[in-house]
């Protein structure tokens, strides 16, 4: 697959309510530790602060100073975000966002990791294990999981602007039959939570008027036969 190729990888999930809003900073730090090891993922990450460079992460140790910090925004606020990048900044490569909404509920969060770019292992396998990999290993309770390329939830190219899009790749929390959505090209069922991965094409080009078709096509199917959750649902 092309290397300049643009990644987003979004995701809703809930806190058991019982967990320590604190450590919700260690919990963003394993989920980094479970992405796979892109020449392009940093060793150290930065946090957004809006005097000083603050080292975050570093070798996949979270750094004290920025532990303190998030714990002292989320103290002060009811509504947090938390970006995390590279020495780069707005340049960096992987930057990852994670935001609480509280509107909807104290245990909902919206995370969304994007890749400007990767050189190797982006192929489809690669991102089901990693999929795999964070429903196994991060205590979060996923409604959904979305993979798309080259912003093809962004620039509006889903059916419904109400509901989950597909993209590349789709995590659901439930059991779908593969007659509910035959277009996808593969229909993975999740073992570790109950759930299952549609794949829409081996290699998926959000811009690609082809790609844009057999997403939209199993978007239809899955909203025709219940499976599509609106964004309210979530």
């Amino acid at each position: 697959m092309r290397s300049y190729m643009f990644y987003k990888l979004q995701l809703v999930f809930y806190r058991n309510k019982q967990t320590k809003l604190s450590l919700i900073f260690e919990e963003l730090a394993e989920f980094i530790r479970q992405l796979p090891d892109w020449k392009e993922k940093p060793s150290t990450w930065f946090i957004a602060h809006p005097t000083e460079t603050m080292i975050a992460i570093d070798n996949n140790y979270i750094a004290e100073k920025a532990n303190d910090y998030v714990g002292v925004m989320i103290a002060k606020k009811k509504n947090f975000n938390i970006v995390l990048a590279d020495k780069n900044k707005d340049d960096s490569v992987l930057t990852v966002w994670l935001m609480n909404t509280p509107a909807i509920s104290d245990n909902r969060y919206y995370l969304t990791l994007t890749i400007a770019s990767l050189s190797d292992k982006n192929n489809k396998a690669i991102f089901i294990n990693l999929i795999k990999s964070l429903l196994k290993n991060i205590p979060w309770d996923f409604r959904y999981i979305m993979l798309d390329t080259e912003q093809y939830k962004m620039k509006q190219k889903a059916v419904f602007n109400d509901r989950v899009p597909v993209g590349w790749m789709l995590y659901l929390p439930k059991v779908i039959d593969a007659n509910d959505a035959v277009n996808a090209s593969e229909i993975i069922y999740c073992n570790d939570k109950l759930g299952t991965i549609i794949v829409s094409k081996e290699i998926f080009i959000g811009n690609n008027q082809n790609d844009i078709t057999i997403s939209n096509n199993i978007e239809i199917e899955l909203a025709a036969n219940g499976h599509l959750p609106l964004m309210t649902e979530l």
